[in-house]
């Protein structure tokens, strides 16, 4: 496109070229091979100036990117042969780099991955690191104080986070509202009511909510909004007569513009935050599913007792259930209950044999959906106890998480354990977490065993034109990310910021998924 652009095969250059010169920005890497022949061309005079940008991926939030890739569970998981799957590798690892690149300081970052699990992760994590490798060659990077890291999993890491109902504003509205069929609704990353609002970062109120449990969102909401009203009224009673009236009605009429959009805005959030409790306690389904997922996820109670393998109340769900608006459970509802309840049933060494599944499925009549259960087991997850390659669990994390608990919240996702492990103990399993360099390894044992002489202390990152400029902990997930993982990048940033190791969490994927989208992933998966 290039040559063609600057007139090749047009006879005269001079003449004919579309442009008098080219700057060239490329959002990734460029093989040696491309830029070779691009040297070797007539358009090479023409051309001024030629640069990597190191762009190749899309940011969602502050500490949140996306590869947006929507065939990643075929790539990874498809039990087929995949056309071009080491093509598709290469890309994402190139893809990989240019993160690495753009948000890391010097030298590149090490990588590390997780052992246990099956398929492409291993051999994604060499390919990012060779390519890291030639990178720093390249463009002369040298040095050994490097504490940034880049781990990469595989969406089976955590197989339970997906499927939760999250009652944290963000994650909440995505999944409750991104289905609705009329009224508000959330499509993409804009919430649609009688307006629209885009919920992204630079709205300050959604900012301060989207990581709230709902309860909290709303007290927010409504303190924000008497506040405002409080405002607005001793600006409009101030100068109620006298000399300063003329003064004071500019000032309010000023200040009215502001007034409006802060007001709707309020407004906005609150109706979010409303249409969630409404679907919460109006369905009659969502609440009583919340308190279930937390039982079947953490294996216990409320109470902490542990619970009965049997679980008798899941029977209520799978069971096709009458009321007078038609099933009062979903197939989607159903899904997501079944196949937390297989998880635990295996996690407590009691998975379910093939023939009560069948007939389990029949009775919920879900079975279209029922197919998503044969997906997980390609993950390596021994969901049914007769897989021969399956991934091996590795301890969860045990120390205090330090976020406020909700009963309907308990379950903690595994990332947050791995963040925690790297920033607060700095001691994550190397076995279970491997370097791919051994010389990388080895400078993180010697790190840890000087850890007790350095002391904890306390520090505030570098910050460099609004940017942490400290060491970066990168963690991307193959396949997809849920909002529930993407608040842990967020909060583990805040509790690290006040140590001495202060890192900043990044977290990404191929794809930001709500529950039922994660489903029909798996759904649809061959």
């Amino acid at each position: 496109i290039i040559k063609k652009d600057f007139g090749e095969s047009r006879g005269d250059y001079n003449k004919n070229r579309l442009y008098r010169a080219g700057h060239l920005f490329f959002t990734e890497i460029v093989k040696d091979e491309d830029l070779t022949m691009l040297a070797k061309s007539d358009a090479a005079p023409f051309i001024k100036t030629v640069k990597e940008v190191n762009v190749a991926f899309i940011p969602v939030e502050e500490r949140v990117f996306s590869l947006e890739n929507p065939t990643s569970y075929t790539d990874y998981f498809s039990s087929k042969t995949v056309d071009g799957e080491e093509d598709k590798l290469d890309k994402i690892a190139e893809q990989l780099v240019t993160v690495c690149a753009s948000l890391c300081d010097t030298p590149c970052p090490k990588v590390r991955y997780c052992s246990t699990s099956v398929g492409t992760v291993k051999q994604l994590a060499e390919k990012v690191q060779s390519k890291l490798d030639t990178y720093s060659r390249n463009n002369v990077i040298t040095g050994s104080n490097n504490r940034s890291t880049l781990i990469i999993l595989d969406r089976g890491f955590d197989p339970v986070t997906p499927f939760l109902h999250d009652l944290y504003i963000q994650a909440m509205a995505h999944d409750l509202l991104s289905k609705a069929s009329a009224g508000a609704k959330i499509e993409g990353n804009v919430f649609k009511y009688d307006r629209e609002v885009i919920l992204e970062p630079e709205n300050e109120l959604w900012r301060e909510l989207r990581h709230l449990h709902i309860g909290q969102a709303i007290s927010v909401v409504e303190d924000k909004t008497k506040r405002l009203s409080e405002r607005f009224n001793s600006i409009k009673n101030k100068g109620s007569g006298g000399k300063t009236a003329i003064t004071d009605m500019k000032s309010m009429l000023n200040q009215m513009p502001n007034y409006k959009r802060e007001e709707q805005n309020c407004a906005a959030f609150f109706l979010l935050a409303e249409e969630c409790l409404k679907i919460y306690d109006g369905s009659g389904t969502v609440k009583q599913i919340v308190h279930l997922e937390q039982e079947l996820a953490t294996g216990s109670n409320e109470r902490g007792e542990p619970i009965d393998s049997k679980m008798s109340g899941c029977v209520s769900v799978f069971v096709n259930s009458s009321s007078g608006n038609g099933l009062l459970y979903t197939p989607y509802e159903k899904l997501r209950v079944l196949i937390l309840y297989l998880l635990n049933k295996m996690n407590m060494g009691d998975p379910m044999k093939e023939e009560s599944l069948i007939k389990l499925i029949q009775k919920a009549d879900i079975k279209n959906e029922g197919e998503a259960v044969k997906t997980i087991k390609k993950m390596g997850i021994d969901i049914m106890g007769d897989l021969k390659n399956k991934r091996v669990t590795p301890p969860r994390r045990r120390g205090d998480h330090q976020e406020e608990t909700y009963v309907t919240s308990r379950w903690v996702p595994v990332v947050q354990d791995i963040m925690d492990a790297v920033l607060i103990d700095r001691n994550l399993d190397t076995n279970a977490y491997p370097f791919v360099a051994r010389e990388s390894q080895v400078a993180a044992e010697m790190d840890v065993g000087v850890k007790s002489l350095r002391g904890q202390g306390t520090r505030q990152p570098a910050i460099a034109a609004g940017r942490n400029t400290g060491p970066k902990l990168i963690i991307f997930v193959m396949g997809s990310l849920s909002y529930a993982e993407m608040r842990c990048a967020h909060m583990a940033s805040r509790r690290t910021n006040q140590t001495r190791f202060g890192h900043e969490v990044i977290i990404g994927s191929d794809m930001i998924l709500t529950p039922e989208k994660y489903l029909d992933e798996l759904i649809n998966l061959q």
